[in-house]
């Protein structure tokens, strides 16, 4: 009740995606009011990263270990490419008595919390991120991602379309689909030299997202 008359009250309403715009016209807040301003990346680092044309794709998932996030989905397609590919996931149980999510973590690499700045250096020790969300307004993961480098592979309901080109700075695969996932990843497997060029990519988008651009952006509006 109070954020249906935060927004009536509301000249402008800033989100940070076309995917969060979405929900709000669909309960009647008018698309003119809504602008849309994605978040801004963390500042690009010089630094030499590294892909081996041999040896397992290395993917990492950061964030809670719930569905809303499509979990069961990473680790079905994770499951699919066998020794094709190893894993690290960084993020906190929700739950304790999840038998799928304890066996997965014991098969797996698992870090349940780390400070920032040493997330940031696990992204830049892996060759792309896996998060397909099921529904998020904004994964700031993504955009710390863009800047060590790391393609990303998610979901249009992560809020990544602004900032994630498909087939460029990583792929967009539909929600709740392991084959979908598990595809784009062996592109990635086979093809390390697109792998890096999307590297490349990915280092470029984020200096373009700075939180300095952001403040500039919220100040046009």
């Amino acid at each position: 009740y109070r954020k249906d008359q935060e927004l009536e009250l509301a000249d402008v309403v800033i989100v940070p995606s076309n995917f969060v715009r979405t929900t709000l016209e669909n309960f009647n807040v008018s698309s003119a009011l809504i602008k849309v301003v994605p978040f801004g990346s963390p500042s690009v680092i010089s630094f030499s990263k590294t892909y081996s044309t041999e040896g397992p794709l290395r993917v990492l998932y950061v964030g809670s270990l719930g569905q809303r996030k499509g979990l069961s989905y990473a680790l079905d397609a994770i499951d699919s490419l066998g020794s094709q590919v190893t894993l690290t996931l960084i993020g906190k149980r929700p739950v304790l008595d999840c038998i799928p999510l304890n066996l997965a973590l014991q098969k797996h690499q698992w870090i349940e919390t780390l400070p920032h700045d040493q997330i940031l250096n696990q992204m830049a020790c892996h060759d792309v991120l896996l998060l397909p969300s099921l529904f998020e307004g904004y994964a700031l993961v993504i955009s710390e991602a863009l800047s060590r480098g790391l393609p990303v592979i998610t979901t249009p309901n992560s809020g990544a379309i602004e900032i994630v080109r498909d087939g460029i700075e990583g792929f967009i695969v539909p929600i709740r689909d392991s084959n979908a996932i598990a595809e784009r990843l062996q592109i990635l497997i086979d093809d390390r030299s697109r792998l890096a060029l999307m590297s490349h990519y990915c280092l470029r988008r984020a200096d373009e997202l700075s939180w300095s651009t952001y403040e500039e952006s919220i100040s046009t509006v």
